[in-house]
């Protein structure tokens, strides 16, 4: 197994970037060493070190910027490299990595980054937005906007209507509807539980069959699906998944590349292009809509799918699809003039509660700079 491309140097340097005193030359030197993806594991095993260190130890010993090696020799004696975890990440060629922490923002912006201008984040306009929950005669049985940032929870009002479904009756659909910047969790009338990011589309019954439970997705939802012998499938525009009480996140926006599935738990059974693939935890299947080629390759399911948490992870991703992730994610609108290279990809981590954050480590990595005009952020060339 690889291992962590480490040595004192590294340890003080990074203990400088947590402790906000590193110069612009350490920090753009930090920027390159995280690039390796086997740095990028082992800075986060030191941050969580640092983070349960700080309370304990930190006040009485690293009050100041001279005990450094103090606290690196610290984090030795607790085998922090002995306790890496395995980093089940992928590498890509000529990847721009973006690592999102607690104040490093701060650090590289408040460190004499000159090139970077002073922006307002507060005249940033949000996705007014609401989410729609329907009933199939286009009925509008709620429309429900939460705080900014948080998780809405709509279980009384889905699984209410399945209660109120009469069995005899004729089937019922209803339908939820999530813009941007919003997520919904919701409980079916079999029990099992989906988590709807923004952007999403989910249409299901109010209660389901007695030969199989079926819903229908445009977008990306994580499904918690109850056990039972009845199989529940989730149909796209280009392919079904099918399981029998397993946990998975399903995506297939109209607009992407690529269809995908990533089971965390059980298998599941994926048909597309007539063809059936099965899957096993930690793997991901993915439809190039282009190609029509299938693949299959291992991932750290339990990362990937963080997003229902309200943390993003992008990997891979071109500029274009970072910024329409981004845009999604945020509810915002990002106007992008730059020329930013195609053949570059990011990869990165995404907390719901700081966008500043995040627009100042893309315009870092990116090489770009930003500004709002209009409420809208706009993404330009140095």
């Amino acid at each position: 197994m690889a291992q962590e491309i480490i040595n004192p140097e590294s340890d003080i340097l990074l203990s400088k970037i947590l402790n906000n005193s590193a110069t612009t030359e350490e920090i753009i030197e930090f920027s390159e060493w995280v690039k390796d993806y086997r740095n990028e594991a082992y800075f986060e095993k030191f941050k969580e070190m640092w983070n349960v260190s700080r309370d304990v130890w930190y006040k009485k010993e690293f009050a100041s910027t001279q005990n450094s090696d103090r606290f690196v020799s610290y984090i030795r004696r607790s085998k922090l490299k002995a306790r890496a975890r395995r980093a089940v990440t992928f590498t890509l060629s000529a990847a721009a990595s973006l690592v999102l922490i607690f104040g490093l923002s701060q650090l590289l912006f408040d460190g004499g980054m000159n090139s970077v201008r002073v922006v307002d984040f507060n005249e940033l306009s949000y996705s007014t937005d609401s989410v729609r929950v329907e009933l199939n005669d286009g009925q509008l049985v709620k429309n429900i906007k939460s705080t900014q940032k948080s998780l809405t929870n709509i279980e009384d009002i889905v699984s209410g209507q399945a209660e109120e479904t009469p069995v005899a009756s004729p089937k019922v659909f209803n339908s939820i509807t999530t813009p941007a910047g919003e997520r919904v969790a919701m409980l079916l009338s079999d029990g099992s539980r989906v988590y709807l990011t923004s952007n999403s589309y989910l249409r299901y019954p109010s209660r389901f069959d007695d030969d199989k439970r079926e819903v229908t997705l445009v977008g990306r939802a994580y499904f918690e699906v109850k056990k039972s012998k009845v199989p529940f499938i989730v149909n796209t525009s280009d392919m079904n998944i099918e399981v029998l009480g397993t946990s998975f996140d399903v995506e297939s926006r109209n607009t992407g590349i690529n269809s995908s599935v990533i089971l965390v738990e059980g298998s599941v059974k994926v048909n597309a292009q007539g063809k059936s693939q099965i899957i096993f935890p930690d793997e991901q299947i993915s439809l190039h809509r282009s190609s029509k080629e299938l693949t299959v390759k291992s991932v750290d399911s339990r990362m990937m799918t963080m997003w229902k948490d309200g943390v993003l992870i992008v990997h891979g991703q071109t500029f274009d699809e970072l910024v329409e992730s981004l845009a999604s994610w945020y509810g915002v609108k990002i106007v992008d003039k730059s020329n930013v290279s195609k053949s570059e990809r990011f990869n990165g981590r995404f907390d719901r509660e700081d966008i500043e954050a995040a627009i100042k480590a893309i315009s870092i990595s990116a090489g770009i700079i930003y500004k709002i005009e209009d409420g809208k952020l706009v993404l330009e060339d140095l």
